[in-house]
């Protein structure tokens, strides 16, 4: 046998295996198949985890990057499953609001001024509009 046609056998052999290969585990069940974790794990992944109803490993994927209590990452795991958003950066909610900016938000609110309210906690805390809306709402 010449060796062209003993390379060109080997090449057959080589294709039929990795066909079959890919057969084979394509007939595997997903389930079996563990999912590859998108690379990063910020905001993007808990937002993954929020979407596909798994909270809780939400909330403990956002405390070990932020270092949040329990509390904090729950109430913003809460925060971005009803649409709000998580700035890079961000603090927890509610937690770098200082007593004048909360006085200044509570008066304003008590005036009916429910926008500048949010306006003021937004500019000194630098919270997304929806974090900002829902802290001036529980004052």
């Amino acid at each position: 046998m010449s060796p062209a046609v003993q390379i060109a056998l080997a090449v057959a052999l080589v294709v039929v295996v990795f066909l079959l290969l890919l057969v084979l585990r394509r007939d595997r069940p997903r389930d079996l198949i563990a999912p590859d974790r998108p690379a990063g794990g910020g905001q993007a992944e808990v937002l993954r985890l929020i979407h596909a109803g798994r909270q809780v490993e939400a909330v403990k994927l956002l405390r070990e990057h932020t270092g949040w209590s329990l509390l904090e990452a729950k109430q913003a795991v809460d925060a971005l499953a009803s649409g709000g958003t998580l700035s890079p950066g961000a603090t927890a909610p509610g937690k770098s609001v200082d007593d004048a900016v909360r006085a200044e938000a509570a008066r304003l609110l008590r005036q009916g001024k429910k926008i500048q309210a949010i306006k003021v906690v937004r500019e000194h805390t630098h919270m997304s509009l929806a974090d900002a809306k829902r802290y001036v709402e529980g004052l």
